[in-house]
């Protein structure tokens, strides 16, 4: 939603008139309208839960049940309860979920009615920069106690003006109807000052003395707060009265504006198979045009001009970018990277050591008291000297985009060691997140020191962990005499070669899990797919690393059977599952 507001000056000069138009947006960046019956929005709301008098002697204790908030008829209905002699309310946040810095906040609402009852309509800092309350801030947008009925409160608290030492900054405003009509509550906050309306009438202001943090922390974010309490020091003030039972609040919408556009981010997947369907999107703000770019070889599938699209993604690396743009203001975001997944094809994959101009790919990382110095030409020799294993020095291979390994996840190297002998050494392929399960580790504890070359190999994903991605390797460690059983002193090694080898022949050599079935095979039309356990995902690759398809287990036509076009002669699957272990198989179109 934009607001334009038109202030019109006319100037004379020699009998004629102009008509000046200044213009002014106003974006609705946040909103809840409550549309949606049963539990407030998960995606904008939060509690704060529990008792204990929250500071100001109050007797309810917060919940997240349903009988104390819950929307209705287009309505958010916070209620606190009395059963057992006991009180039971809400309170609602948005913390982490909504957090601004300046803005206009207005939240139209119909208070409870009842001596005792404390509702208010608030903000707190999200970050706490400047220390715990108040020096951190509070503003209150509405306060309203019962034993006052037609009066309303707005204030701020500081560490210089706050309630505990009696110089709080606030004003009053009076309304007869608080708890039979709807009004709309609202401030301006701007880095000068903060204005407290009622149904568009001002009440009160306070302007930035710009001085401290102790008269102004309004220069951090804040978060809206939602609640009734009962009693306390202010809201108990003159008692509670015995016959009440309940009191309700009211809330109609509520709505944060912006005077400027706010700097747009773009969300998504960081990693993409060539083919794949990706979903980029931003928080949407009413009254902007969304200009998105994309690189040449992607496709916008759908959602142009919206906040959220679409896209297929194509076989390079690049960068999404997005414009908001309006009548006042064009930001443009960050730019969006993504990273073009490479899929390995034939029967290995093999991980350069040195080019043909003896520059050499990989590098060391050696630690502070280590040295680690590589040289070769036809193949990569080590030369090691180790004084502190605890740095766990290792030699290091980053790919230029992550790789797709879970077809090629069998590690084969090819080494020489001389004497002496590393103590330990392990290579370990790590995700783009950093990650390395290390339950599931590939270590060599015997070597010959035959001045041969020795063959060792080891199958990764054995134990998965639902944390490390075997589909999104960005980069190879080897260690060297690290750790507890490293050797101190002077080393050599050579390596001649480092490869993955395609392992996905068939489903049996992959995975032993009679649970997983897949026939026919050869196929004609369909390949059926069983599983006890819950599938996820279905892709097939051709055996260039194509992506053929990406089936959503969810969508399938039939239960168990996934359609294959007339000309893939081969399909390799890759099955993922809900617990995010993956399964792998080769099957052949019947001729």
């Amino acid at each position: 939603m934009v607001r334009f507001l038109l202030a019109y000056v006319v100037f004379s000069v020699t009998l004629q008139f102009n008509l000046v138009a200044q213009e002014t947006c106003e974006y609705l960046v946040w909103s809840d309208e409550f549309n949606q019956p049963g539990a407030p929005d998960e995606n904008k709301w939060g509690y704060d839960i529990g008792g204990g008098g929250w500071g100001n002697q109050e007797l309810q204790n917060y919940t997240n049940s349903r009988t104390n908030s819950f929307v209705k008829d287009g309505k958010l209905t916070i209620k606190a309860l009395k059963q057992g002699g006991s009180w039971t309310s809400a309170r609602l946040v948005t913390k982490g979920k909504g957090d601004w810095l300046y803005g206009r906040m207005e939240v139209r609402a119909k208070l409870p009615a009842g001596r005792g009852t404390w509702p208010a309509i608030w903000m707190l800092p999200t970050d706490w920069e400047y220390g715990g309350w108040p020096k951190s801030g509070e503003i209150d947008i509405m306060e309203h106690v019962g034993y006052e009925m037609g009066k309303v409160h707005g204030t701020i608290h500081t560490e210089a003006y706050n309630h505990s030492i009696g110089t709080q900054l606030g004003g009053t405003i009076d309304i007869n109807n608080v708890a039979s009509e709807f009004h709309v509550y609202a401030i301006d906050w701007t880095e000068n000052e903060i204005i407290w309306y009622v149904d568009g009438k001002e009440y009160y202001r306070v302007n930035n003395p710009n001085k401290t943090y102790k008269e102004w922390p309004f220069d951090k974010r804040f978060h809206l707060i939602l609640n009734i309490a009962i009693g306390g020091t202010w809201g108990g003030a003159q008692g509670i009265d015995p016959n009440l039972q309940e009191a309700t609040m009211e809330i109609d919408y509520v709505r944060v504006y912006k005077k400027k556009i706010p700097a747009p981010v773009i969300n998504g997947k960081k990693n993409a198979e060539p083919g794949e369907e990706l979903i980029f999107s931003t928080a949407e703000i009413q009254g902007v045009d969304y200009s998105w770019t994309l690189p040449e070889d992607v496709i916008l599938l759908k959602g142009n001009n919206t906040a959220q699209i679409t896209v297929k993604w194509g076989n390079s690396s690049g960068e999404v970018g997005l414009q908001l743009i309006s009548d006042c203001d064009t930001v443009a975001a960050t730019p969006f990277n993504v990273s073009a997944v490479f899929i390995p094809s034939g029967s290995y994959f093999e991980v350069p050591l040195i080019d043909q101009d003896n520059h050499i790919y990989w590098k060391s990382v050696a630690g502070s008291s280590n040295q680690i110095e590589l040289s070769g030409t036809t193949s990569l020799i080590v030369d090691y000297t180790i004084n502190s294993t605890a740095e766990n020095p290792y030699i290091l291979y980053e790919f230029q985009t992550p790789v797709n390994l879970t077809m090629f996840k069998k590690l084969e190297i090819v080494l020489k060691t001389p004497d002496p002998v590393p103590g330990s050494f392990r290579i370990d392929p790590v995700d783009v997140n950093g990650n390395v399960n290390l339950n599931d580790l590939f270590k060599i504890n015997s070597f010959t020191a035959d001045g041969e070359f020795h063959t060792f190999s080891y199958q990764y994903g054995q134990n998965p962990n639902g944390i490390y991605d075997l589909s999104l390797i960005k980069s190879i460690k080897i260690f060297v005499n690290y750790g507890l059983f490293g050797k101190k002193g002077k080393g050599k090694l050579e390596i001649q070669s480092v490869r993955f080898i395609n392992i996905s022949t068939s489903i049996q050599q992959v995975r032993d899990d009679d649970e997983l079935k897949i026939w026919p095979n050869p196929y004609s039309e369909y390949v059926n797919i069983s599983s006890s356990r819950e599938i996820s995902v279905i892709k097939g690759y051709n055996l260039n690393g194509q992506l053929l398809f990406m089936q959503d287990a969810n969508n399938m036509n039939k239960p168990d059977a996934i359609p294959m076009e007339n000309d893939w002669d081969v399909v390799l699957l890759k099955i993922i599952f809900k617990d995010k272990s993956i399964a792998m198989g080769k099957i052949l179109k019947q001729k």
